[in-house]
């Protein structure tokens, strides 16, 4: 009995063996194979909107064109991009910082005569010259140096009615004529008339204009001599006009003169006029000129130092520029990149100052055009301009 149950159990293990082995072989396997991706389009990163209907190479770039996958996740504002991608492109990014614009500008400058102290000689009544000294326009000239001799029979008369009357009022007649402060006081003071009256130069200064010769008549309305001084000599600039918000008080500047190989330290002032066909500042500055060694009409360097209030400051690479719209690509906290809005401010040094962002956030600085047109691609950029109206 014992023999019987043994041997039922072998068989019946047999079996099973036999079943389990006519299964595997005989019933039906479904390999899972991995869904494939269902591709919309193909395109060019650089021409986003011009869609093509296979791969292949782009017709704009030295690139193959890359496909546009329908499972692509994007977020609300912004959009994900294949990682591989972000590696290709060497994704860098930086942060929006609290600071200064520092600027140093040097432009071209000139030397000329201070309009501030300029004069202009005129007799006020009719005359001849007796002497002409030996003067001609752009000649260096001192202060009391004599001009002209000159006769005039208006102040001769004059004299003569004052030293009749002894009225005073005829004294600021002659003054009012034109004669000189010292010739009324040497009438006071000798009680003789004078019949030849020496002009005599009011400032130091360069000639600009020495009209009469010896013996040549004028009249009360004639220019005989003009004269400008050139201590201090002006220094007229001109800057470009996007400096203007950063030029202030604490503004430094500085005048080189290529021909003296010196720098002069000074405090220049932005005039209220602009150049409109340049789109130039006008800078005036002054420099002592005592010994006389700067001339009117020589080259010179402006140099100006400057800083502009603080501000948010980013990279200048980050920036994407389109003439009516300024934006940046931002890297939002789950990693996704989303385009936002900014203005411009200023810019210098690699750096550009922006209202719109706010201190710490990321932006792009590499690749953003890439990243720029894939956002557009995805509606990204629309989104964000709606939301700014």
């Amino acid at each position: 009995m014992k023999k019987i149950k043994t041997a039922a159990l072998i068989l019946l293990s047999n079996v099973l063996v036999l079943f389990a082995a006519w299964y595997y072989f005989s019933a039906p396997h479904t390999e899972q194979k991995p869904k494939e991706r269902q591709i919309l389009f193909w395109y060019d990163p650089m021409y986003p909107n011009t869609k093509f209907d296979a791969p292949g190479a782009s017709p704009f770039m030295d690139m193959d064109l890359v496909p546009k996958y329908a499972d692509e996740t994007q977020t609300s504002k912004g959009i994900r991009i294949d990682p591989v991608q972000t590696q290709n492109i060497a994704l860098k990014t930086g942060k929006a910082v609290i600071g200064n614009l520092i600027f140093s500008r040097s432009v071209p400058a000139n030397l000329d005569y201070n309009s501030h102290e300029s004069v202009i000689i005129q007799p006020r009544a009719d005359g001849f010259v007796e002497k002409a000294y030996k003067f001609s326009v752009g000649e260096s000239v001192k202060k009391g140096d004599a001009l002209f001799d000159v006769t005039i029979p208006e102040w001769t008369a004059a004299q003569s009615e004052y030293l009749f009357s002894r009225n005073k009022n005829i004294l600021e007649r002659l003054r009012l004529l034109g004669m000189s402060k010292e010739d009324i006081q040497t009438l006071q003071k000798t009680l003789k008339v004078q019949t030849r009256f020496t002009i005599k130069a009011p400032i130091s200064g360069v000639i600009t204009a020495y009209e009469l010769k010896e013996g040549m008549n004028f009249s009360k309305d004639k220019t005989i001599a003009q004269i400008q001084s050139v201590s201090p000599i002006w220094v007229n600039a001109f800057a470009p006009e996007s400096l203007s918000p950063f030029i202030n008080e604490k503004s430094e500047f500085s005048i080189y003169i290529p021909s003296l190989k010196q720098e002069f330290s000074v405090h220049a002032e932005i005039l209220p006029s602009v150049n409109q066909a340049a789109k130039t500042l006008n800078l005036r500055a002054k420099i002592d000129n005592q010994n006389g060694i700067l001339k009117s009409g020589m080259s010179a360097y402006i140099n100006i130092k400057t800083k502009s209030e603080p501000s948010v400051l980013i990279p200048s690479s980050a920036v994407i520029d389109i003439g009516d719209e300024q934006r940046v690509i931002t890297i939002d906290e789950d990693g996704s990149f989303v385009p936002k809005l900014i203005k411009i401010l200023g810019e210098s040094d690699g750096f550009t100052a922006i209202s719109g962002l706010d201190e710490n956030e990321s932006v792009v600085q590499t690749g953003v055009f890439l990243i720029d047109s894939e956002a557009d691609i995805k509606g990204a950029l629309e989104k964000m301009r709606k939301e700014s109206d």
